[in-house]
């Protein structure tokens, strides 16, 4: 028996939403007004704009699109949707990635059925939990003469389709054995490499949790009308274990119980998860000096950073927004020159500018072993900023604002949404926002949605 199947399903199977604690519903109502938010800014994205074109019409009900009247099957909707919420990298973010990508494919099938908003957000809170476990086990790594392997090359889509399988199961009500075969049938054919973010970036990079939720809704839908799965998807023959570990065995899932996904966290800048500590870090330098006097920068930061955001030649001469905002360097630069970070950091002018390059060229970043030390519970970088002159400056920037220990709160958000919604709905957008953020008591969470069409 795969004792990781058995575990999710069970979980799955067993939630209702009348269980989901309030402060629970509170914090995944949050994630939901913050994924609206990326998605309604991003409705010019290439992954949207491929979605449009593509011919998917479905033969009955289509799913629900953010921001749009447009009729698309459940997958194409659930590719749609994440592809805008995704695009933009400023969506959450929790154990190895984000999971908010996982909201395109459940607002497609929650609006295609027209499901009470209570029901969605406690799709999305199981969906959440399952995300975590997986990421945990799939992010394992080891460190080895200075490297992270193992694990690494596989990328968060894994995780993403067996969660999105499990939250649409639990939204739309499925019995055990639909359950079961749905998270296998996601975990069979869900092993994307990590090759989508290395690199000089690709429009891929933006959508590649996108095709691994429209495979999610696909293998829900074949669960859903009987078509059977592989039995020990994770710790059976050519399971995931053996693939990742040489030989089967335990997948050692983390027991569910607590409801891990109070700890996820949102960004406040458009960034990368990895590079919001280094804007922080540079705002505070920038509080003390004059960003045309320095002569060098050095950030001092854990191993990971350094290996996904400050370790590729590519990350110092980025010429498209999906390298610019996954690189510290980069984000650190406009950080101290600008004294903020918007979406105006990656337009084409700003991705050339001579400013921003050559401040580049003076940051280096190494690897700090005490702050590695206190990775991942601590997110954290020295800056150490030399002067022409000679004259050092030194700030150390913990925890930054978004992640559990510092969360963004309601207000937060609602600034957040007025940023990116606001150019689309204009004087509407905060009573869109409050409606949003009362969708818990909606009988049909469309009434939300359709609030967001502007054309």
């Amino acid at each position: 028996m795969d004792h990781a199947l058995e575990q999710i399903t069970d979980f799955v199977a067993s939630v209702r939403p009348k269980d989901i604690p309030d402060p629970v519903v509170e914090h995944v109502t949050g994630i939901l007004v913050d994924s609206i938010a990326c998605a309604m800014a991003a409705r010019e994205c290439p992954g949207a704009l491929a979605a449009a074109a593509i011919p998917d019409l479905p033969r009955g009900a289509g799913g629900t699109v953010i921001g749009s009247s447009a009729v698309a099957t459940l997958g194409m909707a659930a590719f749609w949707n994440t592809s805008m919420i995704r695009y933009l990298d400023y969506n959450d973010t929790f154990t190895g990635g984000h999971p908010s990508d996982i909201l395109g494919a459940l607002i497609a099938v929650a609006g295609s059925r027209r499901l009470p908003g209570r029901t969605l957000l406690s799709g999305i809170a199981v969906a959440y939990e399952v995300f975590h476990r997986i990421s945990l086990r799939h992010r394992s790594y080891r460190k080895d003469h200075g490297a992270l392997v193992d694990y690494l090359s596989i990328d968060q889509g894994f995780a993403v389709a067996i969660a999105t399988a499990a939250g649409i199961a639990h939204t739309l009500g499925y019995d055990r054995n639909q359950t079961r075969t749905a998270v296998s049938l996601a975990a069979t054919n869900g092993l994307p490499l990590r090759a989508s973010r290395a690199g000089e970036l690709s429009h891929f990079k933006g959508v590649a949790t996108a095709v691994s939720t429209r495979q999610a809704v696909f293998a829900c839908q074949l669960a859903e009308h009987g078509l059977t799965g592989p039995s020990d998807p994770f710790e059976g023959r050519h399971g995931f274990i053996e693939v990742m570990e040489g030989q089967a065995g335990p997948m050692n899932l983390e027991p569910f119980g607590e409801w891990a996904v109070l700890r996820s966290g949102l960004k406040y800048f458009p960034a990368t998860a990895n590079c919001q500590i280094g804007i922080w870090a540079a705002l505070q330098l920038r509080a003390e000096l004059d960003p045309a006097q320095i002569r060098e920068v050095v950030l001092h930061t854990s191993r990971f950073l350094r290996h996904e955001s400050g370790s590729e030649p590519a990350k110092w001469a980025p010429t498209t927004r999906e390298t610019a905002d996954h690189s510290l360097p980069y984000v650190v630069a406009v950080a101290l020159l600008n004294g903020e970070v918007t979406l105006a950091a990656y337009t084409d002018e700003m991705l050339s500018s001579p400013e921003v390059r050559a401040l580049m060229q003076k940051i280096t970043v190494v690897v700090d072993e005490k702050i590695e030390a206190e990775w991942p519970g601590t997110i954290q970088i020295r800056a150490a900023v030399t002067l022409a002159d000679g004259t050092r400056r030194e700030v150390h920037a913990r925890d930054p604002k978004g992640t559990y220990r510092n969360p963004m709160n309601r207000e937060d958000i609602r600034v957040k949404f007025r940023h990116l919604v606001g150019p689309a709905l204009g004087q509407d957008t905060d009573s869109v926002f409050d409606l949003a953020w009362a969708i818990a008591d909606s009988k049909d969470c469309t009434q939300v949605f359709e609030k967001l069409i502007t054309g």
